[in-house]
């Protein structure tokens, strides 16, 4: 703090320029850590919603795969790969995969939403002909 001197006694008038500063200093400091941390915050809710819908459009087409076993026979089950309608930026690949079974196959799906960084959800399951 700052002193004056009057007579013979000091007095104290306030803080010196150097003490605010350090004091402003500090505040900014803490302030950008904080930012930082709400900054990250934010990109991983952003990640985490994408991957809960990711999640859900990926069980979506397994039924969806299961369904058309059952209604239109094992060998309707095929390969593709798209945009996913409805849900701009997500994108889903599905593979078909033979077994030792000539009535049961494996189907890996996955639903992409960054292109760039290619994060994807993977389900992985088995669909049997529903004629036997």
């Amino acid at each position: 703090m700052a002193s004056k001197q009057r007579g013979s006694l000091w007095k104290k008038d306030g803080f010196t320029l150097l003490e605010v500063l350090i004091a402003l200093a500090v505040i900014a400091i803490a302030f950008v850590t904080l930012l930082g941390w709400h900054a990250r915050n934010i990109s991983t809710i952003i990640y985490d919603q994408n991957l809960a819908r990711a999640v859900l459009l990926a069980r979506e087409r397994a039924s969806l795969v299961q369904y058309m076993a059952m209604q239109q026979g094992i060998d309707s089950v095929r390969s593709e790969a798209g945009p996913i309608d409805g849900y701009p930026g997500f994108f889903y690949d599905q593979e078909v995969f033979p077994t030792g079974l000539d009535t049961m196959r494996q189907v890996v799906v996955r639903v992409f939403w960054d292109q760039r960084n290619m994060q994807a959800c993977e389900v992985t399951f088995f669909v049997r002909d529903a004629a036997l």
